[in-house]
């Protein structure tokens, strides 16, 4: 499966909610661009992949070159 990376911000004050916001668009940049190098697809192809959750059998995975 494709998908962002997700947090929960229950609970927690602004400046750890805005901290927090920051360091998880990073890691989503950062796993488009291995995404894009591993699959050989163009960066705004993997993130577009990337803003809803795609479900793949093994062979489409293959087929997708994520295995």
């Amino acid at each position: 499966m494709i998908h962002q990376p997700v947090s929960s911000f229950y609970e927690v004050q602004t400046r750890e909610f805005i901290l927090e916001a920051k360091e998880l668009l990073k890691l989503r940049k950062s796993l488009a661009r291995v995404y894009a190098q591993r699959t050989g697809k163009l960066l705004w192809v993997v993130s577009k992949d990337m803003e809803r959750d795609v479900s793949m059998s093994a062979t489409e995975a293959q087929a997708h070159r994520i295995v």
